[in-house]
């Protein structure tokens, strides 16, 4: 350092730090400095942008916002963003961030991707990719694409209403007449969860955003329909015979390259993979039917299934089980306003066997779990599970994702939405832990989780556009 010191015919500055130095420093920061750190000067932009300069960093939970206190977004410069709050779960404390328009307030988050991306939905049912740490954004194609909505539009070009019609084959039947819904009600009854099969990128610094792909589950009747970059219109995948509840982006090898590939699960636990970079999209079913326990199947109505992958050719479906909070009481609320708690999850494990086989009766079967002996297949990773997200997340004592648990599940609310549930129901949210079975809040989150919207959702955040 003296040597550059003398060169530049003064003492050593911040910028004359060595390169590793701030790397490691880089790694250690919390990330609203790690937004700051490129601003310091070139030397620091520069090692800020390396590859792996950065750490991993823990999942957040963005958090509802507290109706009694001031927010951002108000007149001025300022008046085209808003603050979305979210607790570090390796910290036990929040950030507020400030996000773009349309304001954070207004928008229902609908995905959630391990690339640090969300999927949201703003007061007008129009979705967009979004990145909360960045502000990086992308607008998706408009909802009225989407063959089974149409949109009744005021003197001022404005949507007024949208008319959700239900057809139950692709002929476009229709047996029961369209619901028409305010233009912010339709996202709750159309968007049941979006997966992120390759999130944005850009060839160029400042060039437009390609390269990503998304597939929703949408209503009526639990469809699929994807969208890729350049796209101006939704496409739908499969018939209205089957009724899809969960989705997740997979890792499969085609090759020396790798294809983008999502696993999709039907209620009754029957799981097809589809190759989403053939055309049209191609399925195959991997994995039969899964049966519930008999506590499980009577409790069908507050039972979720999740489908998440622990590792290329290995699932594993985890049935979350819940139960009223108002169980003891003897009055009954009504269903869009019942508060659940989970109180077990039920596991099942899948293996790809060897080859594919012909006949769907020679699939491999799902293997149940007990959850004493989860931790042989867990092991050091938990996993977040939501309405959003579905994935398994590695912990370890190295830096990767500290704060964390292994052998454990973190949850969110996932119960029907609607308006009334979004912003009347304290949201079920906590950490269960296979090991003892106990359920808790998020460190630092109990008092955040008294309010209602939005609902909570897990956040993988990422400094990279």
């Amino acid at each position: 350092m003296s040597k550059l010191a003398a060169a530049a015919g003064g003492p050593p500055g911040w910028a004359d730090l060595p390169r590793d130095l701030l790397e490691s420093v880089l790694g250690r920061l919390p990330v609203p400095d790690r937004l700051r750190f490129p601003a310091v000067c070139t030397a620091w932009q520069s090692a800020a942008g390396a590859p792996g300069s950065a750490a991993p960093l823990s999942p957040w939970l963005m958090l509802p916002f507290n109706p009694t206190a001031r927010r951002g977004g108000g007149g001025g410069g300022d008046a085209k963003f808003s603050e979305a709050r979210f607790l570090s779960l390796a910290e036990g404390r929040a950030y507020a961030i400030r996000q773009p328009a349309p304001a954070a307030s207004h928008r229902l988050c609908v995905g959630s991707s391990p690339d640090g991306w969300l999927v949201t939905a703003d007061a007008r049912s129009e979705l967009q990719l979004l990145n909360p740490v960045t502000g990086a954004q992308v607008q998706l194609p408009p909802v009225t694409t989407l063959p089974f909505v149409d949109a009744s539009r005021g003197a001022d070009g404005r949507v007024a209403s949208y008319d959700l019609r239900c057809c139950f084959t692709d002929d476009g039947c229709e047996l029961i007449p369209p619901e028409t819904l305010a233009p912010d009600r339709l996202r709750y009854e159309v968007y049941e969860k979006a997966v992120i099969v390759s999130a944005p990128r850009r060839a160029a610094p400042s060039g437009p955003w390609g390269g990503y792909a998304v597939l929703l589950i949408c209503q009526p009747l639990s469809r699929l329909a994807v969208a890729r970059a350049g796209d101006t219109e939704w496409t739908l995948l499969d018939t209205p015979a089957r009724c899809w509840v969960d989705a997740v982006r997979a890792a499969i090898a085609d090759g020396p390259t790798q294809r983008r590939a999502v696993y999709t699960m039907d209620a009754a636990g029957r799981v097809e993979a589809w190759d989403m970079d053939a055309t049209p999209a191609a399925s195959r079913e991997i994995a039969p039917p899964c049966c519930c326990s008999e506590r499980a199947c009577a409790m069908s109505a507050a039972c979720r299934r999740y489908l998440v992958e622990l590792a290329p050719g290995h699932l594993l479906q985890v049935h979350r089980v819940r139960g009223a909070a108002h169980a003891r009481y003897t009055w009954e609320p009504l269903p869009e306003r019942v508060e659940y708690t989970t109180t077990n999850v039920e596991l099942f494990e899948w293996k790809a066997g060897a080859a594919a086989a012909a006949d769907a009766r020679d699939l491999p079967r799902w293997t149940q779990v007990d959850c004493k002996s989860s931790s042989r297949v867990l092991g050091v990773r938990a996993l977040f599970l939501g309405k959003s997200t579905s994935l398994c997340v590695p912990v370890d004592g190295g830096g990767c994702c500290p704060g964390l648990r292994g052998n454990c599940v973190y949850f969110t609310d996932d119960g029907p939405w609607s308006h009334e549930r979004c912003h009347e129901v304290a949201p079920d949210v906590g950490v269960l832990n296979l090991a003892d079975g106990s359920y808790r809040p998020p460190r630092g989150a109990a008092r955040d989780l008294l309010w209602k919207w939005p609902p909570p959702v897990w956040v993988f955040p990422s400094l990279a556009d």
